[in-house]
């Protein structure tokens, strides 16, 4: 549970969003199945391909993720249209926002997955000339929350996080910024982590290379679902410790495991308001979304086919074999957050980017 009530409403979405989904799902989608299905939207994608852009590497599991999602989602747009995939690595998915929002036509034909930090970059980041609101892109939903982690090697000078605010840190992160850079900025900044930052890696691969070589003595912004299944040789070698979650609500195994959350070891009541608003784009950690200004009709389409295709039992199944966790938020439910996080409080804002430029 969140420890402040200062942005609280803004960060309740995944337990909102859990009985949304289990309680008013079947409503929205009632509500809004005859607008999605009148005959110029099925006339509109009768014979089209769909392009899904994603915003990371072709062997990424963004890319997973939608190939598999793409696969079941157009057995339920009307007029059945096919979908094609385009990689679109870049600046950690702002190069892909940038083209959506800019560059894709506007007729419901162009989706596209996005790293969640993409969202909050403009709100919180130092990043200049975006050139994008993300405001205005058609959230259809996100596939899965996503829990942060900040793992170390055994041999390490700290052995858990609350060595870290004593210990010096040498930490790996990407040159190019993202999860990698931000995370340890953030507990460097709001938790008084010692870290020492080396951003001379390419990726967040790279990075975990580096850590394996003895260059660092471990890296923040992990996402644990992807760790856990692309890095599980470091995880049943023991080779590292597990620091700490950066989430809103921590990983059950990790609960299990007993890795602290980070709000253990935020310090005063503007920090921790600070520290939620920037985990809060994790609440929504797989988005997908439309161009802005794509028209309401094709909108609601695609958003009842994401939520269809989430409760697909093919679906269900190809992402369970694949280690892929699925745990949806609706488009509706993640357009309201982000609006709502684009509100706080000038306060908290200017906290939270403080701690991002370190």
């Amino acid at each position: 549970m969140l420890r402040t009530t200062t942005i609280q409403n803004v960060l309740s979405g995944r337990r909102a969003v859990q009985i949304t989904i289990v309680a008013v799902s079947a409503l929205w989608a009632s509500s809004n199945l005859a607008l999605a299905q009148v005959p110029d939207v099925e006339k509109h994608y009768t014979g089209q391909t769909i392009q899904f852009v994603v915003g990371a590497a072709a062997d990424s599991s963004y890319m997973k993720y939608a190939r598999f999602i793409g696969r079941h989602m157009v057995k339920y747009i009307p007029g059945n249209p096919s979908m094609s995939f385009k990689s679109m690595p870049g600046a950690s998915s702002r190069k892909a926002a940038k083209w959506m929002y800019n560059s894709a036509k506007k007729d419901g034909l162009t989706i596209a997955a996005i790293r969640p930090g993409v969202i909050m970059e403009p709100l919180v980041g130092n990043a200049k000339d975006l050139d994008y609101d993300p405001k205005n892109f058609k959230y259809l939903g996100s596939a899965a929350s996503s829990v942060f982690v900040c793992i170390a090697r055994k041999d390490a000078p700290a052995t858990s996080f609350s060595e870290t605010l004593i210990r010096r840190m040498v930490m790996g992160a990407s040159r190019f910024g993202g999860a990698s850079r931000d995370t340890a900025l953030a507990l460097m900044q709001l938790t008084g982590a010692k870290f020492k930052l080396v951003q001379n890696y390419k990726s967040v691969g790279q990075a975990a290379q580096g850590l394996e070589h003895s260059e660092v003595h471990g890296i923040c912004g992990l996402s644990w679902s992807t760790f856990r299944t692309e890095r599980a040789d470091l995880l049943k070698q023991k080779k590292i410790n597990i620091l700490v979650q950066f989430a809103p609500v921590g990983d059950p195994v990790l609960n299990k495991m007993g890795v602290p959350m980070v709000w253990d070891f935020v310090r005063t009541p503007d920090e921790k308001a600070a520290m939620e608003l920037l985990v809060a784009s994790q609440e929504f950690g797989r988005p997908y979304i439309a161009p802005p200004r794509v028209p309401r009709k094709q909108v609601i389409a695609l958003r009842i086919a994401f939520e269809r295709t989430m409760k697909d039992i093919d679906f269900r199944a190809d992402v369970r074999k694949s280690n892929l966790p699925v745990s949806p938020t609706l488009g509706d439910d993640v357009q309201r957050l982000v609006t709502k996080l684009y509100k706080a409080p000038p306060r908290i804002v200017a906290k939270a980017k403080a701690a991002f430029k370190g």
